[in-house]
């Protein structure tokens, strides 16, 4: 008997990042998937920066239908939606970047490129868009650690104990104070239980949703072959829901 397999694309969005990921897990053990990953360029470091790289690669470790792609090393498997080898192409979180690009026809990153050819090759395909406001019409989304700067300058310590402790060396003393570098951290949080009044990570924040956004999620929903979801579980259940009639 066949797997299941579908393809899924992370791009470079905060917003319900490391949920989807526990999506991720649970429907690969649920319907026995065998998950291809293509992460773009910045889906990758949004990945490394929020701690899930560990998980991503957990879920898809190298095998064959398993493999971790990211950025171009995709394009060499694009062809496998034209031959109907996955039973879906998921696409979350997804950007409002490459939502516009998907609504009208570019197709320059793996990520457009596999919505483009699914869409020819009559693949569903589903979509949770960073952008796509809740009940209160808010986008919600999470920031990466980052140290408050405001309440660390009240600590008095005598020696910064996250430069000494952090795994990443992404601790650096700017303008005396300690600074995350993101371009090193691999959003481990230890340093957040290290000094949780100083540290924050995967703090929620509202934002208002641009109506151009708002407009393109719109048009997307009216494609053919697109299922836009408004939350990472509702995912799963389109998942089924597929596989169910395939």
């Amino acid at each position: 008997m066949k797997p299941n397999t579908i393809a899924w694309v992370i791009t470079g969005g905060g917003a319900h990042l490391r949920e989807c990921v526990s999506v991720l897990e649970y429907v690969k053990k649920r319907f026995g998937l065998k998950v291809t990953l293509f992460l773009t360029k910045w889906g990758y470091e949004v990945s490394r920066i929020f701690g899930v790289l560990p998980r991503l690669r957990s879920i898809s470790p190298g095998g064959y239908y398993e493999e971790f792609l990211v950025g171009d090393e995709g394009m060499y498997y694009v062809g496998r939606v034209n031959v109907g080898r996955y039973k879906a192409l998921i696409i979350a979180p997804a950007t409002a970047n490459t939502i516009a690009k998907m609504v009208y026809g570019v197709a320059d990153t793996v990520a457009t490129a596999l919505f483009a050819q699914a869409g020819k090759s009559s693949i569903p395909t589903i979509v949770l868009p960073t952008d796509i406001p809740n009940e209160e019409g808010y986008v919600v989304t999470e920031t990466p650690c980052y140290v408050d700067r405001a309440v660390c300058s009240t600590a008095n310590c005598n020696a910064c104990q996250l430069i000494s402790q952090c795994p990443a060396k992404a601790i650096e003393i700017v303008d005396n104070l300690p600074r995350i570098n993101l371009s090193k951290c691999i959003g481990c949080a230890l340093c957040e239980k290290i000094c949780p009044k100083v540290v924050k990570c995967w703090e929620k924040i509202k934002l208002a949703p641009r109506p151009v956004d708002l407009e393109n999620i719109n048009k997307l929903t009216k494609m053919k072959d697109v299922i836009v979801v408004k939350n990472p579980w509702e995912i799963a259940e389109k998942i089924e829901v597929v596989l169910s009639r395939s």
